[in-house]
Order: structure tokens, then sequence, then C-alpha cells
């Protein structure tokens, strides 16, 4: 008998049974685990597992645990320690140094703890203007024949980049890019009436402790039915974000801002004129807006999410006028990178060019791609 090919799938099995991982969770139920150390974020636990996948479980189900490799724990006003790290039955993290000095760390201090080898790479990473972005960008057309011969094309972009490159950090930097475009024309009898809506803006956070930011904005709103021809806004403020259990974030933040809006003269509004009259200038006019306004990311199934955004700008100048921004979006995952996004926009401005619209209503839907 050959037992060299025996022998060879023995030396391989060993190998891989070294190789795997260590790390080691007792539950208060008595049930042990076993997988590779992610993180511990709050109050939750991440560890990967062949058969399960990534489990996340409440540091209060755990009685003990244990982890092979060394670890770096980002506390509360202090450096980061690092070791080899395990959980005492009286929920206590203990962490032993390079050096083997034992450390006793409350979990209320501890802000994240991640793989050694993972922390350093956060630290040490570097990255362009143009790199580290996420978020998700959404096209949709429609063409309609009848009566009339309408072309309608709605996109939407909303990016968000972290420097450095994840929250443990604090204080750090956090930018929100997002664009709105809704661009429609449509054709009857050789008339052609376009109605345009284009809002894009950048809000640039900085988070001070967990949670808590406050925050630059820079906005510029095109709406055509409103006879809006455009807003500007620059203002700043401060905010809230709260953890919706592990299925979600919801913002809520508020400030102050600075709002110069210029109107489009309809048809009855122009007079005639002659060579010798100048022509009509765009009427305009400069307040001071409150800004109030929330942001709601949730996901109702692992395929699911829903977003939702309003914001209200009451006018402290004027009293009475104020203008409303709403959309909320279900967006339905075809691909890890492609989605079926459909969204519904609503833009209110109570002060409109006179013959235009107050209200801005858009249904949309299109194909999202994440990045």
């Amino acid at each position: 008998m050959n037992i060299a090919p025996i022998a060879c799938a023995l030396l391989a099995l060993a190998s891989v049974g070294n190789a795997a991982p260590r790390d080691i969770v007792v539950l208060k139920n008595g049930d042990r685990i076993t997988g590779t150390f992610v993180s511990v974020r709050g109050n939750n636990l991440s560890l990967h597992t062949d058969a399960a996948g990534n489990l996340t479980i409440p540091i209060g189900q755990i009685s003990a645990m244990s982890v092979a490799e060394p670890v770096s724990v980002v506390v509360l006003n202090g450096p980061a320690l690092h070791g080899l790290l395990t959980l005492d039955p009286s929920g206590s993290w203990e962490l032993t140094d390079d050096d083997g000095a034992p450390h006793a760390i409350s979990p209320a201090s501890v802000v994240a703890i991640l793989p050694a080898e993972r922390y350093e790479s956060l630290v040490d990473h570097t990255a362009g203007p143009w790199q580290d972005w996420t978020g998700t960008a959404n096209l949709g057309y429609s063409i309609q024949r009848g009566n009339q011969q309408t072309h309608t094309l709605s996109s939407s972009v909303d990016m968000r980049r972290e420097r450095p490159a994840t929250p443990i950090f604090a204080p750090h930097w956090r930018t929100n890019v997002h664009l709105t475009m809704l661009l429609s024309n449509a054709m009857e009898a050789a008339t052609s009436i376009g109605s345009n809506t284009i809002s894009t803006s950048v809000r640039q956070d900085i988070l001070f402790a967990p949670g808590t930011f406050v925050f630059g904005i820079v906005q510029f709103d095109h709406v055509g039915t409103e006879g809006l021809s455009l807003r500007q806004t620059y203002g700043g403020g401060s905010g809230f974000d709260v953890a919706l259990q592990t299925r979600g974030t919801l913002s809520v933040f508020g400030g102050l801002t600075l709002v110069r809006e210029s109107f489009s003269p309809t048809v009855d509004q122009i007079p005639p004129t002659d060579a010798s009259e100048p022509a009509p200038t765009n009427s305009g006019q400069q307040t001071a807006q409150l800004l109030i306004g929330e942001k709601i990311r949730f996901q109702l199934t692992p395929r699911v999410r829903l977003d939702h955004t309003a914001n209200a700008y009451p006018n402290v100048t004027i009293v009475g006028q104020y203008h409303l921004d709403t959309r909320t979006a279900i967006d339905v995952k075809l691909t890890n990178r492609f989605s079926l996004n459909t969204a519904i926009i609503d833009l209110y401005l109570s002060n409109p060019a006179p013959g235009s619209e107050r209200n801005n209503f858009s249904l949309t839907t299109g194909i999202a791609a994440t990045f």
C-alpha cells in the first residue's frame, strides 16, 4: 500500500487545522462559537464564522472570550492600547500588552476594538480627494407619446466620505454630497414646455464625540415650476446621529442659513419694451432662514432599504415664508452593485414667482449603482 498520498493528505489537513481561526466566544447559555474576530462596536461583537458567516453577538450574552491575534483597543480620552484580549466573567476586558503586563479595561470606556493590523491600516491610510467615497448614483429615463411628446430624465447622486476613514477616531470629518436632477420637456402643437429641477448640496460635518457633530452647508437650487431661477443657501449648525438598533441610522440637525433667491419673470410679468427701455430683470431677496432637518437610512430586509430626508426652512426675516424639501426612496437590491430605486420627491415654496406653482411633486424610478 502506498501511504505517501495518505500522509500528504493528513499533513494538509493538519496545516489547515493549524491555520483555522482560534478566536473563541463562550455564551452564557454554554454554547461555544469559534471564528475570526472582526470588531467590537458599542455593545456588539462581530465574529466571522465559516458555517454562518458574519455574526453580531451582544456583549451581554457572552460569558468569556479570547482572541488569538493582537488587537487594538480605542478608548475614550486616551491613546489606543495594544495586546492580547480576553473577556473575564465579570464583563471587563483584560488586555495583556507586549511586555506581558495586564490591563483591566472598563467596557464603558471602549470606543472600538479592532485587530491590530486593521487598526494600523486605518491609522496609516492616506487617500486623494477623489478616493474613499461611498454612495449611490441613480439614473432613470421615460418617454411618453400621445397628444404630447414628453421626455423625462431623472438622476440623483448621494456620496459620503469620512476622514479618517472610520468613526473610531474623534474628532473626524464627514463630507456629504447630494445631487437631484429632474429634466422634463413636453412638445404639443409645435409648442415646447420645459420643466427642470436641479438641487445640489455639500455638507461638511465635524464629529467631536460619538453621535454628535457640527456642520457647514452650501446648497444651490433651481426649480422651474416655482419660477425659482436660483436659490443660494449658506449656513451651519449642529446635529446628532442615533443608531436604530443594528438596521440603520437617524440623523437630526438644525441651524441657521443665509439664503439668496432670484425668480424668473413669467410672460405676463414682462411688459412690452422698445429699444430705449431696459430689459426686465429677475427679482430677488436675501433672507435669514432656520434649518431643521432629519435623515433616515433603514434596512427593512436584507435586500430592501428605506431612505428618507426632510428639510424645513422657516424664514426669520420675512415671517410666514418658508420652503420644504422631502425625499423618500425604496431601494431593492438586484446584485451587489445594482438595485432598483423608486423615489418620491416633494419641493414646496410658500412664495413662488407670480403665476408659478408652490408645489413641485415628482415620482421617479430607475437603476441605482452602489460604489
